[in-house]
């Protein structure tokens, strides 16, 4: 029988965020303005991190990773609990904290054991200084020092991410503002349209550009 990885299972644990939001979401723009304020949060963390790491190939210990062994998931997390609170729904906030206890400590683990498998002595040292997941406030000491790379951020797909995730709380507030509220098309929706235009098609320039780049690489 095929084993189900931790990260397969995170896509279909995180589905019902989206699933029961129209059924739970309040019209509250108090709730919304501190999710978008997660939102971007998550979204930098995860960019400034994604700027450092090369995928198994090199341990990275420098920028974030000189704070916690796992900034992009520590962006996920805020990431995630920005879009919960937008709902406005406690229950969907306290199904988002249970499911991603779950579901990124497995990951983790299971990331842990091979990165262990690759790197030796080198991981061992850097966990033992380096908090799994909440940032020291002190960076760890024998950090490789490289600087970010806005190139890296892009070949590790983030930009795609980035605009992709950005769209989230547009189409929340079209809800929230068309469907709950009720309101009148304003100039504060049309604006809203032409940043979901902007984003969906850097989105899609992302994508485009990212496979011509895989495919001159299989050639």
């Amino acid at each position: 029988m095929k084993k189900i990885s931790f990260k397969k299972l995170r896509l279909w644990f995180m589905y019902p965020l989206f699933i029961a939001y129209p059924f739970v979401a309040s019209a509250n723009d108090l709730y919304f303005w501190c999710g978008v304020t997660f939102i971007i949060l998550g979204l930098l963390v995860r960019f400034w991190a994604s700027g450092y790491i090369m995928k198994s190939r090199v341990l990275a210990t420098s920028g974030p990773y000189a704070y916690t062994r796992n900034p992009l998931y520590l962006g996920n997390f805020i990431l995630g609990f920005g879009i919960s609170i937008i709902s406005g729904s406690f229950w969907l906030v306290f199904y988002y904290f249970l499911a991603f206890i779950i579901l990124y400590v497995g990951t983790i683990k299971e990331e842990q054991a091979s990165l262990e498998v690759k790197f030796g002595s080198s991981y061992r040292d850097y966990t033992s200084s380096v908090p799994m997941f909440f940032p020291s406030l002190k960076p760890y000491k024998r950090s490789d020092k490289l600087g970010f790379s806005l190139k890296q951020s892009f070949k590790n797909g983030e930009f795609i991410r980035l605009f992709g995730f950005l769209l989230v709380p547009i189409t929340f507030y079209f809800f929230s503002s068309l469907v709950l509220k009720k309101e009148h098309f304003n100039n504060v929706n049309q604006a809203a349209i032409l940043l979901f235009i902007v984003f969906f098609a850097l989105l899609w320039f992302n994508i485009y550009i990212r496979r011509k780049m895989e495919r001159g690489h299989d050639q």
